[in-house]
């Protein structure tokens, strides 16, 4: 008569070996969905905002204009942090608006400190106007006031996509802020009538930490 063979298992089999497989899939899985996650983060819808973001960011030209000191300041400068850049327009409307806007914007992100401390405000004015005249450097330690030659300022203009020559404005007017990532690209534009709460809520919606 023929009798099977059958195989008898060891009981002494060692248990980790059957742990193996599970082991491996549970490897594959995590950096599967690691995987994912980085992709998600990569891809993920642009934040809402009320202002207008720039995708892709857009790169500025090369420029170099002075500080209230006389040290030249270019592009680089905007490299490693957010910048918040506009156009003084103190010498058109009375109470040099565009100061205490900026000033204002910066306030709002009391409740993100590390963020208000990565922001820098960059403020650009026209040859004409005179730094010890205007006097910023008493008005506010955190702001950085430059000016430079009509044809830097006309580079650098129309690159963010303003008029070439300033233009007078009246006193319910305000000229748009614009918003330079970490890159020194230009990340966002926010319109003159958006308010600096406003601002300040898409600043730290559009600056999120990767």
């Amino acid at each position: 008569m023929f009798v099977a063979a059958v195989p008898i298992r060891d009981p002494r089999g060692k248990p980790w070996a059957q742990l193996v497989p599970a082991a491996a899939a549970i490897g594959l899985f995590l950096v599967g969905y690691y995987w994912g996650n980085q992709y998600q983060r990569h891809t993920s819808t642009p934040p809402a905002i009320e202002g207008v973001l720039i995708r892709p960011p857009r790169p500025l030209p090369e420029f170099t204009l002075r500080d209230t000191a006389g040290q030249p300041f270019t592009a680089e400068h905007l490299v490693g942090h957010w910048t918040l850049l506009s156009f003084d327009d103190s010498n058109q409307v009375p109470g040099q608006p565009m100061v205490t806007r900026m000033i204002e914007i910066r306030n709002r992100l009391a409740s993100d400190p590390d963020l208000q401390e990565r922001l820098l405000l960059v403020l650009t004015i026209r040859p004409d106007d005179s730094p010890p005249t205007l006097d910023f450097d008493h008005l506010s330690p955190v702001l950085t006031v430059l000016s430079g030659t009509a044809g830097e300022l006309q580079r650098l203009r129309t690159a963010l996509g303003m008029p070439a020559q300033a233009t007078t404005l009246t006193a319910d007017q305000a000229i748009p802020c614009y918003l330079i990532g970490p890159s020194g690209r230009l990340s966002a534009l926010f319109p003159g009538a958006q308010t600096p709460a406003s601002i300040a809520s898409d600043l730290a919606a559009i600056a999120v930490p990767n």
